[in-house]
């Protein structure tokens, strides 16, 4: 999952987005619109394998319910582009499903699912110079099964890639089945960022897997209505935008982002002419003994793993580089309210957090530093990228910010077991990078994952490699060490 949740302490915008949560719920704002409440699935189609598609089947009623789409799908639309050197803005994912599956009721949990969230039955077009979401009534989508040969995930997901969405067409969303052995598949599902974020990602898993031990057992799910439309949210966070916090976040950047310069990368490789889009990960796991001093800081620091791992990765990029004015992008979601909890939609936005170590503070000072600033930061979120970029003193300035990215999240939630199978999360490899460098640092109870995402354009593996073991030794250094200087 990308992004990092806003503070909950920022008690003044929750409580202007649920006032006007409120509202909109009463009566939608005029050129919107309330999609109706999910009906059932439809019946059950024919639901053999169906090996080789390269497809996936929908069908849909002509009854539709269309709203202003929200400002970060403004916003994402704006930025989509084809042909060579495009980024497509993909969420993907994927469960190792062993044992006996049952295809037929995969599938139509699956119709479940999209029948229980609207962004799943949705399409955008541009109409009248507006952006519109249309939402269909129903929806009903096969999920095909393919024949997945020895080590060929990484060349299915290039072509899962690059097929891509039509958006005016919908649906943004499909989930394959790809038979690896009889008693062996993989769920691969793949969401267009613009109708979700990471989030939404762990939501859909696990509705499947309720819905899916339903169908199995012959029985309808019963699943509580999610407790708010995204089309009522889009008109409440319109509001908000549009409104008096606009000026004040405007201004907060536009003092904040004043002379500042892009993250220097100790790249290794000379940028070709012609940028590709290409990329690729590096996985690797932090030591346990790094790990269990990183938990224990946090605890005596009153901070977040997030706000460490922060810090840590600012002095790691001020080392190689020599520099001292760091900036980095930082992902956050807006699910402050509860009843955006459950939404398969995409609630993240994207801040520069800036960090000055000019005078070489201690590691203890750093740390107290970058959890009052990034969380000053972070909740001056609510203006999107492209909204605040023009009210910037420098063209473009945002952009060359943004082309390196720490986040810090927790691993999703995954049941080892559903029914009769054994479940194992996959990591599908995404063979294309938005950025030069972007690094995860993935956790949970037990240990932790740094998650380099690099442009093969100029970075070799090796030199990832070594960023990253630089990294936990600075970890470990910050974590034995707090009195140190962070630049020695």
């Amino acid at each position: 999952m990308t992004g990092t949740r806003l503070s909950q302490t920022d008690f003044e915008t929750r409580r202007r987005v649920e006032e006007a949560l409120l509202r909109t719920r009463r009566a939608v704002a005029p050129g919107g619109g309330r999609p109706p409440a999910a009906g059932p699935a439809p019946g059950a189609a024919d639901s053999g394998d169906r090996t080789g598609s390269d497809s996936t089947n929908t069908s849909a009623t002509s009854t539709e319910t269309r709203f202003r789409a929200s400002v970060a799908q403004e916003g994402m639309w704006q930025s989509l582009r084809g042909g060579p050197g495009s980024t497509p803005p993909l969420i993907a994912g994927g469960l190792r499903l062993s044992g006996r599956l049952d295809t037929a009721a995969l599938e139509e949990a699956w119709n479940d699912v999209v029948a229980r969230h609207d962004n799943l039955r949705s399409s955008l077009r541009l109409e009248d110079g507006q952006l519109t979401q249309v939402v269909a009534s129903s929806l009903r989508v096969s999920v095909p099964v393919l024949d997945l040969p020895p080590g060929g995930l990484e060349q299915f997901t290039r072509e899962e890639v690059d097929l891509s969405f039509d958006l005016s067409a919908g649906p943004p969303a499909r989930l394959r089945l790809l038979r690896t052995a009889p008693d062996e598949h993989i769920a691969f599902l793949m969401l267009h960022h613009i109708i979700a974020d990471g989030r939404a990602l762990e939501v859909l898993v696990r509705d499947l897997g309720a819905c899916y031990l339903a169908r199995a057992a012959g029985v309808r799910p019963e699943l509580p209505p999610p407790p708010l439309r995204h089309g009522d949210f889009a008109a409440a966070h319109r509001a908000l935008v549009e409104g008096p916090r606009a000026a004040e976040v405007t201004a907060y950047w536009s003092r904040r982002l004043r002379g500042a310069r892009p993250a220097e990368l100790p790249t290794d490789l000379p940028a070709p002419a012609e940028p590709t889009p290409y990329g690729a990960l590096l996985d690797v796991p932090v030591p346990q003994e790094v790990f269990r001093g990183l938990t224990a800081m946090a605890r005596r620091a009153r901070t977040t793993v997030y706000t460490l791992g922060l810090a840590a990765f600012q002095v790691t990029l001020a080392r190689a580089s020599g520099q001292r004015d760091i900036c980095v992008r930082a992902p956050v979601s807006y699910r402050d309210s509860t009843e955006v909890q459950d939404l398969v939609a995409d609630f993240s936005n994207d801040v520069v957090v800036r960090t000055d170590l000019s005078g070489n503070p201690t590691f203890t000072e750093l740390v107290a530093t970058v959890a009052e600033e990034s969380n000053r930061d972070l909740m001056h979120h609510d203006v999107p990228a492209h909204l605040l970029e023009p009210h910037l003193d420098e063209p473009g300035l945002l952009d060359r910010l943004f082309h390196v990215q720490f986040t810090a999240e927790n691993d999703i939630a995954v049941a080892d077991r559903l029914g009769e199978l054994a479940v194992e999360r996959v990591m599908p490899p995404m063979p294309y990078v938005a950025r030069p460098l972007s690094l995860r640092l993935r956790h949970d109870g037990d240990g932790a994952r740094s998650l380099a995402i690099y442009s093969t354009d100029v970075f070799s593996p090796g030199r990832v490699l070594r960023f990253v073991e630089d990294y936990h030794a600075v970890l470990d250094e910050m974590t034995r060490h707090g009195g140190h200087r962070v630049l020695g």
